[in-house]
């Protein structure tokens, strides 16, 4: 044997001794949480966790509880089946088995982690967390639905309504509850007499009303007379395919990394849950390849919420070759988080996240480059770099305190603050979406959307820079869009193929924004391929000299 098989081998051999592997076989209907949960602890930085091919339980009761601050989400105590923290070199491989998921499960989280792989494996959920909702007729007075055969609810004297998923309950009583049209993208509230919220804070509009069980799975909801200048009648014709989401507040994602390096997700496929699919934040070099997030057989959606998200990651996100749609919000979700001053005196900055899902979500780390803008105008006030980060003292998880390395005495108070190193290059690549609100991406890193199949949604790419509400950053600097396919992606209602803008303005946008090209794309049924503002350049090189918009 040659001195370079010998060599070769000798490091083979070394890199097998560096880790183990724990090996899980199927075992019925069992519950295998405890079981896997207590494997873990015993986990080190190159161990690979393998399941040999069947189906695998997981129930909630035995999970770790972790607390956990997904962006874009619901934060707080989670049950944790799959918690890895501080490894190096993790491979979760699960050779073609089904990982089913009860009730409020949290199935994925890992929390600073390096060389993550998770592949070859299929994650879903005991019951579906978006039920059929079958307008089946309406008046003046209210309307009368059929609910999913597999929904389990009850009804008390009040007209609350409670949902019931295998030991888990939803009650209208503790909040809205959202409905969905899956042939537009419309969202309504159903909120009855005893619900608790804010109104005025609600995205969307909502009906009040009280719930009469009438029997065979069917429900008349009644309007109780709300005089809140967003509640109104049902929107939505008999007839018309429309859910009831039982995950409106986005408790649960199915694979969660915050603060990981090198992450690969591949062959990985996500049949039905309630939340997101994938997220990652503060996250470098995120690789998504061969994922498909479709439902199987007669169900309507697949995921509850956005399929990929990564908020404030660097290095490269990579999308790839995957199969996604039939999700109640977007397919494609990057873009950094905008934070806002509350007061600024030397080299201490006071900042507050405003959206409430933005809770305990600090994206700075010493070194970091900020940039201060001014929220209407959009004008850059300031720069500056991150020295220190201090989280809130528990008492207010939206505040944070930064040390900097410049003098702020001049930063106003409304400020907005965004973190320009934590902007990745995104390349969408040979993906095909289908039946989804939209793709949002945005960021100073290099942008590539090409090769993709994209049909049925409200708009195939928004880059906005959104300083209201969802406080959502920021301005990009180049996207290359080519390629790709787009049929019906305004079918959901939305206006435009492609949409590049800034929130808060109309025509008269400032130019934030850098270079958009077009090149070689197909638009299907586009009564109008794009709506551009605050672009500086933006070329389609297939279009006429005068352009089309």
């Amino acid at each position: 044997m040659s001195r370079l098989m010998n060599l070769l081998l000798l490091l083979s051999l070394v890199l097998t001794a560096e880790g183990r592997t724990i090996l899980f076989c199927p075992n019925g209907d069992a519950d295998r949480t405890a079981e896997v949960v207590r494997a873990l602890r015993g986990v080190g930085s190159g161990d690979r966790i393998v399941f040999e091919q069947g189906i695998y339980h997981f129930h909630p009761e035995a999970a770790e509880q972790l607390w956990l601050y997904p962006s874009n989400n619901t934060g707080g105590r989670k049950q944790v089946v799959f918690a890895l923290r501080g490894l190096k070199n993790i491979v979760v491989d699960g050779r073609g088995s089904t990982f089913v998921f009860y009730g409020r499960t949290f199935p994925f989280a890992f929390l600073h982690c390096q060389n993550v792989k998770v592949k070859n494996l299929t994650v879903t959920t005991r019951y579906p967390w978006a039920v059929n909702f079958d307008v089946k007729e309406k008046d003046d007075k209210g309307f009368r639905v059929r609910l999913g055969r597999e929904t389990d609810y009850r009804i008390d004297s009040r007209g609350n309504i409670s949902f019931f998923l295998g030991g888990d309950s939803l009650q209208s009583k503790a909040g809205r509850i959202s409905l969905h049209a899956l042939d537009g993208f419309c969202v309504n509230y159903l909120m009855t007499p005893d619900a608790v919220g804010n109104k005025d804070e609600f995205p969307a509009h909502f009906v009040g009303v009280r719930a009469t069980d009438c029997g065979n799975h069917e429900v008349r909801f009644s309007y109780y007379g709300d005089t809140h200048p967003k509640s109104g009648v049902l929107p939505y014709r008999v007839g018309q395919p429309v859910v009831l989401n039982l995950a409106e507040k986005r408790l649960s994602v199915a694979l969660f990394f915050d603060s990981c390096e090198h992450v690969e997700v591949s062959q990985l496929a996500v049949n039905r849950f309630g939340g997101m699919a994938f997220v990652a934040q503060r996250c470098g070099d995120v690789s998504c390849r061969r994922v498909r997030v479709i439902p199987v057989g007669e169900e309507p959606v697949s995921v509850t919420a956005d399929i990929f998200q990564c908020i404030n990651c660097y290095g490269r996100v990579n999308i790839v070759e995957c199969q996604a749609g039939y999700s109640l919000d977007d397919a494609v979700n990057v873009h950094g988080d905008y934070l806002v001053v509350t007061a600024a005196h030397g080299h201490e900055l006071q900042l507050r996240a405003m959206h409430l899902q933005q809770e305990n979500f600090f994206p700075y780390r010493p070194g970091d480059r900020l940039e201060f803008t001014e929220p209407h105008s959009r004008r850059v006030v300031g720069r500056a770099r991150v020295t220190e980060l201090r989280a809130g003292d528990g008492k207010d998880n939206y505040r944070c305190t930064l040390t900097v390395d410049t003098l702020v005495d001049g930063i106003a108070e409304g400020t907005l603050v965004e973190n320009v190193t934590l902007c990745p290059d995104i390349t969408l690549s040979g993906n095909v979406f289908t039946h989804f609100p939209g793709i949002r991406l945005s960021g100073r890193g290099r942008i590539r959307y090409e090769h993709n199949k994209v049909s049925n949604s409200m708009s195939a790419l928004e880059a906005y820079d959104l300083a209201e509400y969802w406080y959502e950053s920021g301005r990009f600097s180049d996207i290359l869009i080519q390629g790709n396919r787009f049929d019906g992606c305004n079918a959901m209602g939305g206006s435009a193929f492609l949409s590049f803008g800034v929130s808060g303005w109309g025509s008269d946008a400032p130019k934030i924004h850098g270079r958009v090209v077009l090149r070689r794309n197909i638009f299907i049924g586009a009564r109008q391929k794009y709506q551009v503002e605050g672009v500086e350049s933006f070329t389609d090189e297939d279009a006429p000299a005068t352009g089309h918009r």
